[in-house]
C-alpha cells in the first residue's frame, strides 16, 4: 500500500553530492562498518566517476563505477550529471524508502534549462501520491548561495502548502571538512528564509531537528579500493571515523523522516496547475477585450446610421459573436521557422501556426499551451 512507501525528494545545486549521496546510502544500510564494506561487494547503483590525486606520486587517477546510462552524463562534469528524474527504492524493515534523484540546479545550459527541470520535477512526482520530505541539500562554508539554488528553493516554496514547510529538510554534505557543522551555509541560508517569510509570511523552520550533515569520502573510499588502489592506515582511520558518524547520522534522518505528516502530491500539484491557468488568462482576456472593442465600434456606427435612417432600428445592433472550438484530439505544435509565422497586427503580434507537428498527440503529463515543455521531446513528431 502506498502508506508505506517513505518518499522523499532530493533537490541541490549541480555538484552537491545527490548521486553520491544515494550510492553512499545503499552501502551504508547493508553494512555497519566500513571494514564489512571493504570486505562486501560495492553498491554502486548509480554510475559515476570522480578523479582521485595518488598520495605518493600526485599522479590523478579517474575512478569509475557503475554502469552508465542514457540519464547520467560521466564526461562532462559541468553539466548536471542527473540528465532525468528517478528514483530509487530502498528495502528498511517492512516500508520502502524512495529517494527521488532529481537534475541539479545551476544547470550550464542556461535558466531556462532550469526553469525546464523544475517542470520536470512537478511532472515526475504526480505519479506518487505523498512525500515524506523535500530535502534540501547544500555544501557547508558556502561563500554565497547562487540565484539559480535561491530561484530553486523559491519555486519550491511557492509550489508547496504553507503547512507543508515542517516536511522541508536540510542535508549537508561533504561535513568532514567542517567538522560536522554547517559552516557559513548556515547564516546564509537563515539569511534567505528571513527573506521569504519577510516576502510570503510564511516561516520555514530551519535547526538541528531537521538538518543533517553527512559525509560520502567513505563510499569513494570504497570505490578507491575496489579500483585496486591501497592507503595508508591515517587516511583508512580518518575514513572509519566519518563512516561511523554518517551511518548515526542516516539513522536520526530515517527516524526524522517516517515521524513526518504525509504531504499530498495533489496539494503541490493542484498550486502548480492554478499557476498554469493564471499563466492562460492573458490570451483569452486579451482576446474578449479585443471583441468589446470591436462591439463597441458596431454599435457606435450603428448608432450614427439610425440617426440617418430609423427604420433599420427594428434590425437589431450588430455584434461580433466569439465561441471556443473543442478539438478532437490534443495537437503539438512547435515554433520553428518553418512551421510558424509572426503576424504584426499594430498593437500586438500573434503566431499563425501553418503547420500541426502532430495531429493527434497523445503524451501524458503535458503542460497544455506551454512552451519548451520537457516531456515534449517524447513526441513522436519531435524525435522520431
Amino acid at each position: 500500500p502506498p502508506e508505506r512507501d517513505i518518499n522523499l525528494l532530493l533537490l541541490g545545486p549541480t555538484g552537491v553530492g545527490k548521486t553520491t549521496f544515494i550510492n553512499a546510502f545503499a552501502n551504508y544500510i547493508v553494512n555497519d562498518t566500513l571494514e564489512e564494506a571493504v570486505k562486501d561487494e560495492i553498491q554502486a547503483i548509480i554510475p559515476s566517476s570522480f578523479s582521485f590525486t595518488l598520495p605518493d606520486s600526485f599522479d590523478e587517477k579517474s575512478i569509475h563505477f557503475g554502469d552508465k546510462n542514457e540519464q547520467e552524463t560521466l564526461g562532462d562534469r559541468i553539466e548536471s550529471n542527473t540528465q532525468l528524474c528517478r528514483s530509487f527504492v530502498f528495502p528498511i524493515g517492512e516500508r520502502n524508502l524512495r529517494m527521488i534523484d532529481t537534475p541539479g540546479v545551476g544547470d550550464t545550459r542556461g535558466f531556462e534549462q532550469d526553469k525546464r527541470n523544475f517542470q520536470e520535477i512537478l511532472t515526475y512526482i504526480a505519479q506518487y501520491e505523498h512525500l515524506n520530505g523535500v530535502c534540501i541539500m547544500l555544501k557547508p562554508n558556502e561563500e554565497r548561495l547562487t540565484i539559480h539554488f535561491r530561484f530553486c528553493v523559491n519555486e519550491l516554496l511557492r509550489h508547496l502548502p504553507v503547512d507543508a514547510t515542517e516536511n522541508l529538510i536540510f542535508i549537508f554534505t561533504n561535513a568532514r571538512s567542517t567538522f560536522f557543522a554547517p559552516g557559513n551555509t548556515k547564516r546564509l541560508v537563515e539569511k534567505m528564509l528571513k527573506e521569504h517569510q519577510t516576502a510570503h509570511g510564511v516561516l520555514v523552520p530551519f535547526s538541528r531537528d531537521n538538518s543533517f550533515l553527512f559525509d560520502s569520502e567513505p563510499f569513494r573510499y570504497l570505490a578507491i579500493i575496489k579500483n585496486g588502489i591501497e592507503l595508508g592506515e591515517e587516511q583508512t582511520a580518518s575514513y572509519v571515523r566519518s563512516w561511523d558518524h554518517s551511518v548515526k547520522e542516516y539513522c536520526r534522518f530515517v527516524t526524522h523522516v517516517v515521524a513526518l505528516p504525509l504531504l499530498a502530491v495533489s496539494s503541490t500539484l493542484s498550486l502548480n496547475e492554478a499557476e498554469q491557468l493564471i499563466r492562460k488568462l492573458p490570451r483569452p482576456i486579451a482576446e474578449t477585450a479585443k471583441l468589446i472593442e470591436e462591439n463597441i465600434q458596431l454599435a457606435q456606427e450603428y448608432k450614427k446610421k439610425i440617426l440617418i435612417n430609423p427604420e433599420i432600428a427594428s434590425e437589431g445592433i450588430p455584434q461580433n459573436d466569439a465561441f471556443v472550438v473543442k478539438l478532437k484530439h490534443p495537437r503539438t505544435v512547435c515554433v520553428g521557422e518553418r512551421c510558424c509565422r509572426i503576424i504584426d497586427s499594430g498593437d500586438e503580434k500573434k503566431v499563425e501556426y501553418l503547420h500541426i507537428c502532430h495531429g493527434e498527440c497523445y503524451l501524458s503529463g503535458v503542460v497544455q499551451e506551454t512552451l519548451y515543455d520537457p516531456k515534449l521531446e517524447e513526441c513522436t513528431a519531435m524525435n522520431p
